[in-house]
Protein backbone atom coordinates (compact mmCIF):
# COMPACT_ATOMS: atom_id res chain seq x y z
CA UNK A 1 0.00 0.00 0.00
CA UNK A 2 1.18 3.33 -0.79
CA UNK A 3 0.76 6.70 1.57
CA UNK A 4 2.08 9.96 0.72
CA UNK A 5 4.17 11.80 3.81
CA UNK A 6 3.65 15.43 4.26
CA UNK A 7 6.72 16.85 6.44
CA UNK A 8 7.22 19.30 8.75
CA UNK A 9 10.04 20.99 10.91
CA UNK A 10 9.04 18.70 13.98
CA UNK A 11 6.33 16.11 12.83
CA UNK A 12 5.53 13.94 9.91
CA UNK A 13 2.16 12.98 8.48
CA UNK A 14 1.25 9.50 5.95
CA UNK A 15 -2.06 9.45 4.63
CA UNK A 16 -3.54 6.72 2.37
CA UNK A 17 -5.06 7.98 -1.13
CA UNK A 18 -8.81 10.14 0.25
CA UNK A 19 -11.65 10.08 -1.23
CA UNK A 20 -13.88 12.88 -0.84
CA UNK A 21 -16.09 10.83 2.24
CA UNK A 22 -12.59 10.36 3.69
CA UNK A 23 -10.98 14.26 3.86
CA UNK A 24 -11.79 13.97 7.71
CA UNK A 25 -8.40 12.12 7.87
CA UNK A 26 -6.45 15.42 6.82
CA UNK A 27 -7.75 16.67 10.36
CA UNK A 28 -4.36 15.02 12.06
CA UNK A 29 -2.80 17.98 10.79
CA UNK A 30 -3.29 22.26 11.10
CA UNK A 31 -0.78 24.66 9.88
CA UNK A 32 -1.03 27.94 11.60
CA UNK A 33 0.50 30.05 9.97
CA UNK A 34 3.48 30.57 7.10
CA UNK A 35 5.17 28.89 4.69
CA UNK A 36 3.77 25.43 6.07
CA UNK A 37 0.18 26.48 5.48
CA UNK A 38 0.73 27.02 1.68
CA UNK A 39 2.68 24.08 1.35
CA UNK A 40 -0.10 21.92 3.57
CA UNK A 41 -2.71 23.19 0.95
CA UNK A 42 -1.12 22.47 -2.16
CA UNK A 43 -0.22 18.87 -0.60
CA UNK A 44 -4.24 18.36 -0.21
CA UNK A 45 -5.07 19.78 -3.19
CA UNK A 46 -2.36 18.62 -5.77
CA UNK A 47 -1.90 15.18 -6.99
CA UNK A 48 1.14 15.67 -8.32
CA UNK A 49 2.96 17.23 -5.01
CA UNK A 50 1.27 14.30 -3.10
CA UNK A 51 2.83 11.81 -6.24
CA UNK A 52 6.32 13.29 -5.33
CA UNK A 53 5.85 12.28 -1.86
CA UNK A 54 4.36 8.56 -2.21
CA UNK A 55 6.38 5.95 -0.09
CA UNK A 56 5.78 2.03 0.57
CA UNK A 57 4.38 1.08 3.84
CA UNK A 58 7.40 -1.45 4.15
CA UNK A 59 9.72 1.45 4.17
CA UNK A 60 7.41 3.83 7.27
CA UNK A 61 10.06 4.72 10.11
CA UNK A 62 7.03 3.44 12.68
CA UNK A 63 6.02 0.22 14.05
CA UNK A 64 2.87 0.04 10.95
CA UNK A 65 2.44 -3.27 10.78
CA UNK A 66 2.20 -3.53 14.86
CA UNK A 67 -0.46 -1.23 14.66
CA UNK A 68 -2.28 -2.35 12.42
CA UNK A 69 -1.79 -5.93 13.77
CA UNK A 70 -3.15 -4.67 17.55
CA UNK A 71 -6.22 -2.73 15.99
CA UNK A 72 -7.63 -6.04 14.05
CA UNK A 73 -9.66 -4.12 12.19
CA UNK A 74 -10.32 -3.93 7.96
CA UNK A 75 -9.53 -0.38 8.56
CA UNK A 76 -7.90 2.37 5.79
CA UNK A 77 -5.68 4.56 8.31
CA UNK A 78 -3.76 7.96 8.21
CA UNK A 79 -0.56 8.64 11.03
CA UNK A 80 1.03 11.52 12.55
CA UNK A 81 4.40 10.48 14.20
CA UNK A 82 4.11 13.58 16.75
CA UNK A 83 6.84 15.96 17.89
CA UNK A 84 10.30 14.42 18.69
CA UNK A 85 10.55 13.33 22.59
CA UNK A 86 9.93 11.52 24.87
CA UNK A 87 6.01 12.44 24.92
CA UNK A 88 6.18 11.66 21.65
CA UNK A 89 3.15 9.58 20.60
CA UNK A 90 1.31 8.35 17.25
CA UNK A 91 -1.67 9.95 16.53
CA UNK A 92 -4.02 8.22 13.98
CA UNK A 93 -7.58 8.65 11.98
CA UNK A 94 -8.84 6.04 10.70
CA UNK A 95 -12.05 4.64 9.00
CA UNK A 96 -13.43 0.99 9.63
CA UNK A 97 -14.25 -0.67 6.51
CA UNK A 98 -16.18 -3.29 8.50
CA UNK A 99 -19.00 -1.28 10.73
CA UNK A 100 -18.41 1.61 8.23
CA UNK A 101 -16.83 4.40 10.89
CA UNK A 102 -14.50 6.63 11.45
CA UNK A 103 -12.45 6.60 14.92
CA UNK A 104 -9.52 7.74 16.24
CA UNK A 105 -6.44 6.36 17.81
CA UNK A 106 -3.35 6.76 19.75
CA UNK A 107 -0.21 4.62 20.11
CA UNK A 108 2.58 5.54 22.39
CA UNK A 109 6.02 3.31 23.39
CA UNK A 110 8.11 6.02 25.34
CA UNK A 111 7.64 5.70 28.98
CA UNK A 112 6.75 9.32 29.52
CA UNK A 113 4.11 9.16 26.96
CA UNK A 114 2.83 5.90 28.21
CA UNK A 115 2.25 7.17 31.28
CA UNK A 116 0.43 10.43 29.46
CA UNK A 117 -1.69 7.70 27.32
CA UNK A 118 -2.62 5.68 30.54
CA UNK A 119 -3.75 8.82 32.26
CA UNK A 120 -6.26 10.17 29.08
CA UNK A 121 -7.67 6.12 29.12
CA UNK A 122 -8.53 6.80 33.25
CA UNK A 123 -10.19 10.30 32.41
CA UNK A 124 -12.50 9.44 29.74
CA UNK A 125 -13.21 6.34 31.54
CA UNK A 126 -13.82 8.59 34.64
CA UNK A 127 -15.92 11.54 32.66
CA UNK A 128 -17.46 8.54 30.35
CA UNK A 129 -20.95 9.83 29.76
CA UNK A 130 -20.39 13.59 30.49
CA UNK A 131 -20.33 15.13 27.03
CA UNK A 132 -16.68 16.52 28.00
CA UNK A 133 -14.88 13.82 26.13
CA UNK A 134 -15.18 11.37 22.97
CA UNK A 135 -16.57 7.71 23.81
CA UNK A 136 -13.57 5.34 24.11
CA UNK A 137 -13.85 2.21 22.37
CA UNK A 138 -10.89 0.11 23.08
CA UNK A 139 -7.59 0.20 25.14
CA UNK A 140 -4.45 -1.88 25.37
CA UNK A 141 -2.36 -1.40 28.39
CA UNK A 142 1.43 -3.41 27.94
CA UNK A 143 4.79 -2.91 29.31
CA UNK A 144 5.87 -2.14 25.61
CA UNK A 145 3.31 0.05 24.28
CA UNK A 146 -0.22 1.85 25.30
CA UNK A 147 -3.11 1.54 22.62
CA UNK A 148 -6.07 3.82 22.76
CA UNK A 149 -9.10 3.74 20.78
CA UNK A 150 -11.55 6.37 20.44
CA UNK A 151 -14.80 7.54 18.33
CA UNK A 152 -13.90 10.00 15.95
CA UNK A 153 -15.10 13.61 16.70
CA UNK A 154 -16.49 15.08 13.44
CA UNK A 155 -15.23 19.20 13.26
CA UNK A 156 -12.66 21.31 12.05
CA UNK A 157 -9.81 22.58 14.25
CA UNK A 158 -9.86 26.20 15.20
CA UNK A 159 -8.22 28.55 13.20
CA UNK A 160 -8.04 31.53 15.51
CA UNK A 161 -6.11 31.92 18.87
CA UNK A 162 -9.03 34.24 19.99
CA UNK A 163 -10.32 33.62 23.15
CA UNK A 164 -14.59 33.69 23.03
CA UNK A 165 -17.67 33.84 24.62
CA UNK A 166 -18.31 30.31 23.87
CA UNK A 167 -14.48 28.90 24.44
CA UNK A 168 -15.04 30.81 28.37
CA UNK A 169 -17.97 29.04 29.08
CA UNK A 170 -16.89 25.64 27.98
CA UNK A 171 -14.13 26.27 30.74
CA UNK A 172 -16.54 26.79 33.05
CA UNK A 173 -18.66 23.88 32.44
CA UNK A 174 -15.40 21.98 32.92
CA UNK A 175 -14.05 23.88 35.67
CA UNK A 176 -17.95 23.10 37.90
CA UNK A 177 -16.70 19.15 37.72
CA UNK A 178 -15.34 18.01 40.98
CA UNK A 179 -14.60 21.06 42.08
CA UNK A 180 -12.90 21.68 45.77
CA UNK A 181 -11.10 23.68 47.94
CA UNK A 182 -6.84 22.98 48.44
CA UNK A 183 -6.55 23.05 51.93
CA UNK A 184 -2.79 23.36 51.28
CA UNK A 185 -3.14 26.59 49.28
CA UNK A 186 -6.22 28.03 49.86
CA UNK A 187 -7.29 27.78 46.32
CA UNK A 188 -10.42 26.35 44.39
CA UNK A 189 -9.44 23.50 42.63
CA UNK A 190 -11.11 21.62 39.77
CA UNK A 191 -11.37 18.87 36.85
CA UNK A 192 -8.60 20.49 34.04
CA UNK A 193 -8.21 19.81 30.62
CA UNK A 194 -4.38 20.46 31.06
CA UNK A 195 -3.69 21.62 27.26
CA UNK A 196 -7.17 23.66 26.67
CA UNK A 197 -5.72 25.61 23.36
CA UNK A 198 -7.09 26.29 19.95
CA UNK A 199 -5.24 23.07 18.52
CA UNK A 200 -7.28 20.66 20.81
CA UNK A 201 -10.49 21.97 19.95
CA UNK A 202 -13.14 20.69 16.80
CA UNK A 203 -15.77 23.17 16.11
CA UNK A 204 -18.63 21.32 14.26
CA UNK A 205 -22.11 24.14 13.58
CA UNK A 206 -20.91 26.16 16.47
CA UNK A 207 -20.71 23.11 18.34
CA UNK A 208 -17.10 22.68 20.70
CA UNK A 209 -15.63 19.85 21.57
CA UNK A 210 -12.11 19.20 23.25
CA UNK A 211 -10.02 16.46 22.42
CA UNK A 212 -6.78 14.88 23.29
CA UNK A 213 -7.28 14.68 27.46
CA UNK A 214 -4.39 12.98 28.17
CA UNK A 215 -2.64 15.70 30.57
CA UNK A 216 -6.26 16.14 32.31
CA UNK A 217 -6.32 16.41 36.27
CA UNK A 218 -7.32 18.31 39.38
CA UNK A 219 -5.46 21.80 39.38
CA UNK A 220 -6.64 25.49 40.72
CA UNK A 221 -9.04 27.06 38.94
CA UNK A 222 -8.37 29.04 35.50
CA UNK A 223 -5.81 26.86 34.49
CA UNK A 224 -7.84 25.80 31.64
CA UNK A 225 -8.11 29.36 30.48
CA UNK A 226 -5.05 30.79 31.15
CA UNK A 227 -3.97 28.03 29.25
CA UNK A 228 -5.79 28.91 26.46
CA UNK A 229 -4.74 32.63 26.86
CA UNK A 230 -0.98 32.40 27.23
CA UNK A 231 0.08 29.18 25.83
CA UNK A 232 -0.69 29.92 22.09
CA UNK A 233 0.10 33.45 22.51
CA UNK A 234 3.93 32.38 24.04
CA UNK A 235 4.62 29.95 21.45
CA UNK A 236 3.49 31.79 18.00
CA UNK A 237 3.77 35.81 19.40
CA UNK A 238 6.57 35.67 21.50
CA UNK A 239 7.39 39.20 21.24
CA UNK A 240 3.69 40.14 22.62
CA UNK A 241 3.98 41.95 25.81
CA UNK A 242 2.15 40.16 29.15
CA UNK A 243 0.71 43.33 30.68
CA UNK A 244 -1.27 43.53 26.95
CA UNK A 245 -2.16 39.33 26.82
CA UNK A 246 -3.83 39.84 30.15
CA UNK A 247 -5.11 43.35 29.09
CA UNK A 248 -7.48 42.25 25.94
CA UNK A 249 -8.49 38.86 27.75
CA UNK A 250 -9.88 40.93 31.12
CA UNK A 251 -13.21 40.78 30.18
CA UNK A 252 -12.88 36.97 29.81
CA UNK A 253 -10.93 36.29 33.02
CA UNK A 254 -13.35 38.28 35.12
CA UNK A 255 -16.03 36.42 33.50
CA UNK A 256 -15.26 33.18 34.11
CA UNK A 257 -13.64 33.85 37.92
CA UNK A 258 -16.99 35.55 38.96
CA UNK A 259 -18.65 32.12 37.88
CA UNK A 260 -17.08 31.23 41.22
CA UNK A 261 -17.70 34.39 43.22
CA UNK A 262 -13.91 35.20 42.99
CA UNK A 263 -13.07 38.74 42.32
CA UNK A 264 -9.51 38.33 43.22
CA UNK A 265 -7.96 36.22 40.63
CA UNK A 266 -4.01 36.87 40.96
CA UNK A 267 -3.17 34.01 43.44
CA UNK A 268 -4.70 31.68 40.83
CA UNK A 269 -2.96 33.26 38.22
CA UNK A 270 0.15 32.79 40.18
CA UNK A 271 -0.46 29.56 40.64
CA UNK A 272 -0.95 28.82 37.01
CA UNK A 273 2.37 30.12 35.93
CA UNK A 274 3.91 28.10 39.02
CA UNK A 275 2.84 25.41 37.52
CA UNK A 276 3.72 25.71 33.94
CA UNK A 277 7.10 26.52 35.46
CA UNK A 278 7.45 23.27 37.30
CA UNK A 279 6.38 21.61 33.94
CA UNK A 280 9.52 23.38 32.73
CA UNK A 281 11.85 21.92 34.92
CA UNK A 282 10.75 18.60 34.64
CA UNK A 283 11.06 18.63 30.43
CA UNK A 284 14.93 17.98 28.93
CA UNK A 285 14.13 19.71 25.53
CA UNK A 286 16.68 22.59 25.18
CA UNK A 287 14.45 24.33 22.53
CA UNK A 288 11.33 24.75 25.05
CA UNK A 289 13.67 26.28 28.15
CA UNK A 290 13.23 29.99 26.16
CA UNK A 291 9.57 29.27 25.88
CA UNK A 292 9.37 28.72 29.24
CA UNK A 293 11.34 31.77 30.26
CA UNK A 294 8.12 33.66 29.79
CA UNK A 295 6.12 31.99 32.28
CA UNK A 296 8.63 33.49 35.06
CA UNK A 297 8.30 36.54 33.34
CA UNK A 298 4.43 36.00 33.51
CA UNK A 299 4.43 35.05 37.48
CA UNK A 300 7.13 38.39 38.04
CA UNK A 301 4.55 40.52 36.94
CA UNK A 302 1.62 39.02 38.84
CA UNK A 303 3.22 39.32 41.47
CA UNK A 304 3.38 43.44 40.84
CA UNK A 305 0.00 43.23 40.71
Amino acid sequence: MKLYKFKTFTTSCYFPSLGKDRQYMYGLYSAYGGITKIYWWLFRNCKLIRWINRIDEKDLDFPYTLIKEIDGTDALMSFNTGHPGEEQKISILGYDNQIRQPFFVKFSQKPEAMELSRNEINILKQLSGSGFTPALLADCITPEYVYLKTEYVKGKRLESTTLTKDITALSIRLSQLSLTNNTDTGLQASMSHGDFCPWNFLENEGDLRLIDWEMAAIRPLGYDLFTYIFQPAFLLFPKESIENIIKKNTIWIDGYFSSFDIKNWIDYLIAFADAKLSMGTQNNNIKLVKYYQHYQQLKNYAETL
